[in-house]
């Protein structure tokens, strides 16, 4: 076995969350974090069961012993692949940011495995699956209004099963028990990441918020977003509360709007979206609050691959995006009828050569390498994955059949909001038909 600070500077598989850190999901499975298998959990939220049993379960105990020796540790494969192709990985950044203070944590693992003391330097708890839109390239599991959408298609015993889901509204904390248990953490919370559902409609989230302000914890707490946006008040028994007179006492946030395309085509691909709405309230967090660090993490689909261009157009022109800031893009994968991938090569010509000059623009842009070459970084990363071409056809005609049922339900035209798919919807019927 390495030495603690040895496994923190220089190891192919430790990551020190498994010490410091707790990722719940409403349906109660436990992760080591959010780019984890979530196909592997390693815990589970049980209302008889303290947090720190939690984080000493079998699996967790078995994941610890294996890093402390360095050894491959199967739910945490995402990052080795990451690593390999020399990418950003949630392993080497938390080692990097919180491993050499956590060396005692560590030199004090018991020899099965399992921890004594559970401090909770990072915090990411998804509460529920309460939102507030019905994005398309969503579903039940993280939407409840996705779920009462897909009674109407299958009933509600046969969504709950086909979704793996107890009811339509999901909530690791629907008794209170767990915010309670959790709440005995929040005192060493250095950082924690928001996401949902939409975490600023979720009341749990305002507990924390009050927690940390009424123990003078804001200078320690770092805040950390992934919000669509749409709402920046909150109303519950004490009345209508401005997310402003929160954030004002927290020195440091990071905010990642969730953020497709724009105008009718933004309101198109997440249902529920207003968007003169977003922008006044992305424009108030510019001039309320400049210390906010605000970005944008777009997901890549059929459905913008598009319009994206002219988000990122929109957001530079009005000055709402800070251009040493880049986008932090989500290249969907599944469903894998939406996936840009399957699109067919007439197609990804035409939106390489927009996204080749967007590439070479943002490199040259003011002539500052430095400062652009995130941005134009943001644009390598989408060309590569319109590289990886694999035109499909009988997955197409998946992302017909879908839309269609999705523009039924709500009553919407995908082909007529977004002109650009007509071709495609042809060369998918025509290459199938023979």
């Amino acid at each position: 076995m390495k030495p603690a600070d040895k496994l923190i500077e220089d190891s192919k598989h430790f990551c020190i969350l498994p010490w410091i850190h707790f990722h719940g999901w409403p349906n109660g499975q436990v992760m080591p974090c959010c780019v984890a298998d979530s196909q592997m959990p390693v815990s589970k939220i049980e209302d008889d069961v303290s947090i720190i049993d939690m984080m000493n379960s079998d699996k967790y105990k078995e994941m610890r012993i294996k890093m402390m020796n360095d050894e491959y540790v199967p739910e945490c494969r995402r990052c080795y692949e990451l690593e390999a192709v020399g990418t950003w990985t949630m392993r080497k950044s938390q080692n990097a940011v919180r491993g050499e203070d956590c060396i005692d944590i560590l030199e004090d693992t018991n020899m099965d495995g399992s921890i004594d003391e559970f401090q909770m330097k990072y915090m990411d708890t998804r509460f529920s699956n309460l939102c507030n839109m019905k994005c398309r390239s969503c579903g039940p599991s993280c939407s409840n209004l996705w779920g009462e959408e897909k009674i109407e298609e299958y009933g509600k015993e046969e969504m709950l099963r086909i979704f793996d889901l107890t009811d339509v509204h999901v909530s690791n904390n629907s008794n209170g028990i767990f915010m309670e248990k959790l709440k005995g953490h929040l005192s060493d919370v250095e950082e924690c990441y928001f996401a949902g559902g939409e975490i600023l409609v979720t009341p749990e989230h305002y507990e924390c918020l009050d927690y940390w302000v009424e123990n003078g914890l804001q200078d320690q707490v770092h805040l950390n977003y992934t919000t669509n946006m749409s709402k920046l008040t909150y109303k519950d028994k004490q009345g209508t509360r401005d997310l402003f007179d929160y954030w004002k006492q927290f020195p440091n946030i990071e905010i990642w709007a969730s953020l497709d395309s724009i105008g009718p085509e933004a309101e198109l691909i997440r249902k529920g979206t207003r968007w003169n709405k977003i922008v006044d309230n992305l424009k108030r967090i510019k001039e309320e609050a400049p210390h906010i660090r605000l970005g944008f993490t777009p997901t890549i689909s059929i459905w913008n691959i598009w319009n994206y261009h002219k988000l990122f157009d929109f957001l530079m022109d009005e000055g709402i995006m800070d251009p040493t800031i880049p986008p932090r893009l989500n290249i969907l994968t599944n469903p894998e009828w939406a996936n840009i991938k399957i699109l067919p090569e007439f197609a990804i010509a035409k939106l390489r050569e927009i996204y080749y000059a967007y590439e070479l623009k943002y490199d040259l842009y003011n002539g500052e390498s430095d400062l652009n070459g995130g941005m134009s970084n943001t644009f390598k990363v989408l060309n590569a994955a319109l590289n990886v071409c694999d035109p499909n056809p009988d997955k197409f005609l998946e992302f017909i059949l879908e839309n269609d049922k999705m523009d039924n339900s709500r009553t919407e035209q995908v082909i007529e909001t977004l002109p650009e798919l007509k071709e495609i919807y042809e060369w998918a019927r025509t290459e199938s038909s023979q």
